[in-house]
């Protein structure tokens, strides 16, 4: 029984372990070029012509939210810092596969630095050869064998979704580029770039990673014969060690992507934050200032006022009926503007005499 186990489970190991392994290799040596694919070329070529048409709509839009900022209440866009967006969004339009394309060359052109740099043995090449030397093995090298192979059909699996998310991006580039031009869509086009430029450069780090995890397969001794493989059981172990490591890299590649965003937004606020606060202190500091100012200038009027008020009074100041009633020298009443005292005129008394030829000419004149 354990003999038919161990032959069905080597059967299986063989048949799929050396074609995954081979495209693995493949798939690790570098990105394809999107302009030399062309599909994807020609669908680039179609959605650039569609995103040039809605440009003149876009620019509309743009157009009406500077007119329309302060009736609806939207951020306000100075005409001068909105020119050369408008024109830097049109050349990416039109240039959007080739800038990719020269971010995907970059990226090859590490690769293959590091590859020569190192100088090792590829991890697929030397899990291949330890692959074929499976029979004989027990059945519980051969479990290891068979997790090994599932989790390296994920990781082929992983590679083909990421050409296709590359190729994608490529043809989608010019809308997302287009898009960037709305307040709205802002956010949305600078994560989808984030996330495009980490999806190239995720390759790098699988190559990194597989150059450091070749340096242990040198310290492995061999065992079956002098053929120079390392222990079959180890290498499974390390091998599936190095998969799940690559698995896990776009995450925590985009974990470390949205924790710089975060720290970024938070300082941004911040500084929004200290600019709102400086502004009110100045607009607090003008009021307050005004409104003294203000003070002063009604307490001079209110002073001006009652001078004018005093010499009115002592210019118009009408005699009393009784004549005789002898006046006061002087006497004191509060101004009701401004609450201060103030000394009235000083009467003089008239003689009986004078009394009487005024009198009389009133009578006359009646």
């Amino acid at each position: 029984l354990i003999k038919a186990v161990t032959g069905f489970l080597n059967n299986i190991i063989q048949t799929i372990g050396a074609p995954f392994l081979s495209a693995l290799d493949f798939f690790t040596k570098g990105t394809p070029l999107m302009a030399q694919n062309p599909g994807v070329f020609n669908l680039w070529l179609a959605v650039v012509g569609i995103t040039d048409v809605l440009f003149i709509l876009i620019v509309a839009l743009l157009g009406f939210h500077v007119m329309s900022a302060a009736s609806f209440g939207f951020d306000e866009i100075e005409f001068k810092h909105l020119l050369p967006r408008i024109g830097l969004a049109f050349l990416l339009v039109n240039t959007s596969i080739f800038v990719i394309d020269f971010v995907i060359e970059l990226s090859n052109v590490l690769i293959n630095a590091i590859t020569k740099v190192t100088g090792a043995t590829s991890v697929w090449v030397t899990l291949t050869a330890v692959v074929k030397e499976s029979g004989g093995q027990s059945a519980a090298a051969l479990l290891v064998m068979i997790a090994f192979l599932i989790f390296s059909v994920i990781l082929l699996i992983y590679y083909v979704g990421r050409l296709v998310v590359l190729f994608l991006g490529a043809v989608l580039s010019p809308l997302v580029i287009g898009l960037s031009l709305l307040p709205s869509f802002r956010d949305f086009s600078v994560t989808a770039t984030r996330t495009y430029v980490t999806t190239i450069f995720v390759l790098f780090v699988h190559v990194v990673t597989l150059e450091l995890a070749a340096t242990l397969f040198v310290g492995l001794s061999a065992t079956d014969g002098n053929n120079g493989l390392p222990n079959v059981l180890m290498s499974m172990v390390i091998g599936l060690a190095t998969v799940l490591t690559l698995l896990k890299t776009q995450g925590v590649m985009m974990q470390f992507g949205y924790v710089s965003l975060g720290a970024r937004n938070a300082r941004k606020l911040g500084s929004q934050f200290m600019n709102g606060v400086s502004y009110l202190t100045g607009k607090g500091q003008a009021a307050v200032s005004s409104v003294s100012s203000k003070a002063s200038s009604g307490a001079a009027a209110t002073s001006s006022k009652s001078t004018r008020t005093t010499t009115q009074t002592n210019s118009g100041y009408k005699q009393p009926k009784n004549m005789n009633t002898q006046a006061k020298t002087s006497t004191q009443r509060k101004r009701p503007e401004t609450g201060t005292t103030i000394e009235a005129p000083k009467i003089t008394p008239r003689s009986e005499a004078t009394n009487a030829k005024l009198a009389k000419s009133k009578k006359e004149e009646k």
